[in-house]
């Protein structure tokens, strides 16, 4: 227990070496986090920046353009940093409390033993319910023998309640020996000769006068049964302080040649039953120390899943760092959309105020400042007209408008963005007249490829619903059917 234990201490005593060494690191100043949190993102930055290399090496071109694209930050390097970090102390941290966790649930296993110092285990009081435990045998060089279900009784019970468990018990012994034999008449399989039955307080000790074919603790030795079948007188002595009572049986078994280990089992066994019997009036039962073979180490078989616990958190935060790409990728696949569905409306914005007479210039300004009053009073983000606000800007800050339309389309990076930016820069020269038309054609062309998509996405719904259809169809069928059939 306690090399597992020191197991699950070597992780976070690495975190606090890492602590240490990366106190002085600053983080990025977009980074406001603050307690524990922050202290995990700075030993993930010392961690990044040491395998700097190798995680860019591996992580994919996308990740910088997604990360450009969502965010609108300049400084992509920045970014890229923030973003590998985070995803560097979701793992640290999963991986510490999965330690920390682990750690904690092997202490509590390890305290929850019910053995004593001496090999004693506590008797519960008079009236107090009966409990079972685990027991793992063991020799003096710690090698197993075996696991024992020890039923550890309350006290004493009275002379007179004793006597009325014995009539109880006496009914449920014959059922209990039998096993899945039918009859003591015809005994095809092994008997179960108990030495306590579950709720009562007896011992039970078993007479048999032919050992040849039956073993005491009911199994068959079929290679000593006769073809003819072979009587077997059994008599149980039920035992509770100084009290006797007697049941007997006739049967017929088929025992078998008990190995070593089996052996030394079943006498170990037999040393509990007795330690038990001799033990009752006392408040602690005391577990045999010796067999015929050797020494007798004991120890409670106590569950312990804490490294279970453990490689499922690892896991869980491994999993979450790949998440966090896949995350990335879905934050882009809906930035996409939601540009593809705004597409219509934006041509057909471009379209009105250039049929106005307005210049491209001033469309992209009053657009931007349109959706930027909007943004304040509802908080709505649109990521095509955070593009047009990006293009004003550079704009305003003096960018030919042919570069800031070759820009714009590379940022929307879309077909129809490709194709509208592709007819500005070509119609720069030619007049509002002409750019108009060809406008015109491109948003009746969008606005048909606008309704194909909410076709194709009514059909794939249609596709999506069958299978939920065909499981309310069966649903009806049953209720309909079992009734009728029931009613014949």
């Amino acid at each position: 227990m306690s090399k597992i234990c020191l197991l699950y201490l070597i992780f976070p005593l690495l975190m606090l070496v890492l602590f240490i060494l990366s106190k002085e690191l600053e983080l990025p100043p977009e980074i406001e986090d603050t307690g524990i949190s922050r202290a995990y993102l700075r030993i993930a930055l010392y961690i990044y920046k040491n395998i700097r290399k190798r995680v860019r090496s591996f992580s994919s071109e996308k990740i910088r353009m997604y990360l450009g694209s969502l965010d609108q930050r300049k400084d992509l390097d920045g970014a890229e940093t923030e973003y590998f970090i985070r995803k560097i102390s979701i793992v640290l941290m999963m991986s510490t409390a999965g330690c920390f966790l682990a750690f904690m649930m092997a202490i509590s296993a390890g305290r929850s033993s019910r053995i004593k110092e001496g090999d004693l285990v506590t008797r519960k009081s008079f009236g107090e319910k009966e409990y079972e435990i685990d027991l793992v045998a063991s020799d003096k060089a710690g090698n197993e023998i075996g696991e024992y279900e020890f039923l550890v009784a309350t006290r004493q019970y009275t002379d007179k309640e004793a006597q009325a468990l014995f009539e109880e018990a006496s009914e449920k012994l014959e059922g209990i020996v039998l096993k899945e034999n039918e009859s003591f008449d015809d005994v095809r399989s092994d008997l179960d000769l108990i030495e306590r039955i579950e709720g009562y307080p007896f011992d039970i000790s078993w007479k048999i006068d032919n050992l040849e074919v039956i073993h005491f603790d009911g199994e068959l030795i079929e290679e000593m049964i006769p073809k003819e079948g072979a009587l077997v007188n059994l008599s149980a002595t039920y035992s509770y302080k100084d009290l006797r009572w007697q049941q007997a049986f006739c049967a017929q078994i088929k025992p078998r040649v008990l190995s070593p280990a089996e052996r030394a089992y079943l006498e170990i066994k037999d040393l509990l039953s007795k330690a038990d019997e001799n033990s009752q009036e006392n408040e602690e039962i005391a577990l045999p120390k010796s067999y015929e073979q050797g020494g007798i180490v004991w120890s409670e078989k106590v569950t312990d899943n804490s490294m279970l616990l453990l490689m499922l958190t690892l896991i869980g935060s491994a999993a979450s760092y790949v998440l966090k790409d896949k995350e990335l990728k879905k934050a882009m696949e809906e930035r996409n959309e939601q540009m593809l569905g705004d597409y219509p409306q934006f041509v057909s914005q471009i379209v009105l105020y250039l049929g106005a007479g307005m210049t491209m210039r001033n469309i992209f300004e009053k657009l931007g400042s349109a959706y930027e009053r909007k943004k304040r009073n509802t908080g709505e983000k649109k990521y095509l007209y955070e593009e047009v606000l990006r293009a004003g800007r550079e704009l305003g800050a003096g960018t030919s408008e042919g570069s800031v339309y070759e820009h714009f389309g590379l940022r929307c990076s879309g077909q129809q963005y490709t194709r509208l930016t592709t007819l500005l820069s070509q119609n720069l020269r030619k007049g509002n007249s002409e750019l108009l038309k060809l406008l015109q054609e491109e948003s009746k062309k969008a606005f048909d490829e606008r309704m194909d998509r909410v076709r194709k996405a009514g059909e794939e719904a249609g596709t999506k619903l069958l299978l939920p259809m065909i499981i309310m169809l069966v649903i009806v069928m049953i209720v309909i059917m079992i009734p009728a059939y029931m009613a014949f």
